[in-house]
């Protein structure tokens, strides 16, 4: 017999995908120039003192919505100050423009797409209070089965005193083909491949199931990156349990710590840290 334990992944897939046909099958308008468009600012006045410590976050505000409230929270969470990078999915440029300038950072944002759903910009933003350099939009191979969504990731280098890569991303969902997901996810790997010194790779990998976390980290770890969130239990409530979607990958760094910030009903994610010592 069938364990409840076992059956609760499939019911919550199946919900899901519900959910996602149901929400329509409008054709996606993609930004497919690897150039733009392209949106950056700089709100930082000096750079933070360097402690030897790198602090990293993650965070999907669900389709760029509650921007004031998402401020409130980086603002007042303890766990959120003194942030190195912070990565942002699922925003537009008015959104990303607002968070940096509250919190005083630079940033970089390329949209991937115009959502069918609220009709404006999605894609991926990094911030800091440092300069950030060689920016770029890395187009992901294949689109969404639901409705030719493109899925991208965005490149930056950090410059603290140890200059280190970063890459926010946000994978196709569970609709796609598990292979061309992670051809998705191999993308990144290999671009990252072609940096030097130590590199930050976060973002919504949305991994569902605990097969599909396993299929990842492995193929992340097989890149030389380490988990720096692995001792968090899950980024995104539901009836079913706390589900991993979220993730922060390192490269030529030591994790530290790392936790979420819970009881933010700004989105549907909650937000991810850690704290990561560049190894010299």
């Amino acid at each position: 017999m069938t364990s409840f334990s076992v059956l609760r992944p499939l019911l919550l897939l199946l919900l899901l995908l519900g959910g996602l046909l149901l929400s329509g099958c409008s054709q996606t308008a993609n930004y497919l120039d690897p150039n733009g468009p392209r949106y950056t600012g700089q709100f930082a006045t000096t750079p933070p003192q360097d402690d030897g410590l790198f602090r990293g976050a993650t965070w999907n505000i669900q389709y760029g919505q509650n921007i004031p409230q998402a401020i409130t929270v980086l603002q007042q969470s303890p766990d959120l100050q003194n942030l190195d990078v912070l990565l942002l999915q699922e925003m537009d440029s008015e959104g990303t423009a607002s968070i940096a300038q509250a919190l005083g950072m630079n940033f970089v944002y390329y949209p991937a797409s115009i959502h069918p759903k609220h009709r404006r910009d999605f894609g991926e933003a990094i911030l800091s209070p440092w300069p950030l350099k060689q920016d770029q939009k890395l187009l992901l191979p294949h689109y969404s089965p639901r409705n030719g969504q493109v899925r991208i990731a965005v490149v930056a280098q950090v410059q603290t005193p140890t200059p280190v890569w970063v890459y926010n991303t946000h994978l196709e969902t569970s609709l796609m083909d598990p292979k061309q997901r992670l051809e998705q996810l191999e993308t990144i790997l290999q671009d990252a491949e072609t940096r030097t010194g130590p590199i930050l790779l976060g973002g919504d990998f949305n991994t569902l199931t605990p097969l599909e976390r396993e299929a990842l980290v492995a193929h992340v770890r097989k890149a030389g990156f380490v988990w720096a969130t692995s001792q968090v239990e899950g980024t995104v409530p539901s009836a079913e349990g706390l589900i991993t979607l979220d993730y922060l990958f390192a490269r030529g760094f030591t994790p530290v710590d790392a936790g979420v910030v819970t009881r933010t009903p700004v989105s549907d994610h909650w937000p991810l840290w850690a704290t990561l010592r560049v190894e010299r």
